[in-house]
């Protein structure tokens, strides 16, 4: 068993570009109102543009515009930004151009809405991030691992990937259902903010220490709103 709190919220309108810190979300079977709606191809094909293989990518940000006073809104379409902060509409054409330019996409970008057949919701703890940074002689930042929660609970670090899958957990005053750890791609090597630079030691250590996982998904039936402050526990 275990209690916690919530410490930080965040959404990714557009998958591969920084997202948006948020103080309240709605979540239901589909994921989190607003997270990862969009994704990035090359013009004509269903071939990833990603963080992966394009890391300027994360130069870039997409945020929401606030809607009727509340910054957590997730209606309409978001807005991107650039790394020297121009602000783009996202439905301005010139905008897949200058994305392309700037993260050095040869093919050109193309986006479009992702077919989502998920609704998990990517769950970090900060004593496990402690404890990686501790191991590495470095902070380690949440945001290379792309959560859209970040927890502080009293468990010890990594022992997350102990607990059953399946098992319950709370969110605030919502039920949620633990499905598994996350397994890693190469994402969180390179450095968060867009600048190119690979981070190759904490790659192999999260393989070979940490069996390639960061982070746990959890899912939740019926709609739910949560918030930083609420509780967790388990």
């Amino acid at each position: 068993m275990f209690a916690g709190e919530i410490k930080q919220l965040w959404r990714y309108p557009v998958k591969a570009l920084r997202g948006e810190s948020l103080r309240s979300a709605v979540v239901d079977f589909d994921g989190m109102a607003g997270d990862r709606v969009f994704g990035l191809y090359e013009p004509g094909t269903d071939k990833a543009v990603w963080g992966g293989s394009h890391p300027k990518l994360m130069g870039w940000e997409a945020a929401y515009p606030a809607q009727c006073g509340c910054a957590d809104s997730a209606a309409g379409d978001p807005v991107l930004y650039e790394p020297g902060g121009a602000a783009w509409a996202f439905d301005d054409a010139a905008l897949p151009d200058r994305l392309a330019a700037t993260v050095d996409a040869d093919k050109g970008v193309e986006m479009r809405k992702v077919k989502r057949d998920y609704g998990r919701m990517l769950v970090i703890f900060e004593a496990s991030l402690r404890r990686l940074s501790e191991q590495l002689g470095r902070e380690i930042e949440a945001a290379r691992f792309r959560p859209n929660v970040v927890v502080e609970a009293d468990l010890e670090p990594f022992a997350e990937y102990e607990l059953e899958r399946g098992m319950p957990i709370r969110l605030g005053d919502n039920q949620f259902t633990l499905q598994k750890p996350c397994e890693r791609c190469v994402l969180p090597s390179w450095s968060p903010d867009g600048s190119n630079e690979r981070d190759k030691e904490l790659h192999r250590h999260i393989i070979t220490e940490l069996d390639n996982h960061f982070g746990i998904y959890v899912r939740v039936a019926e709609r739910a709103v949560i918030q930083v402050g609420d509780p967790i526990s388990g």
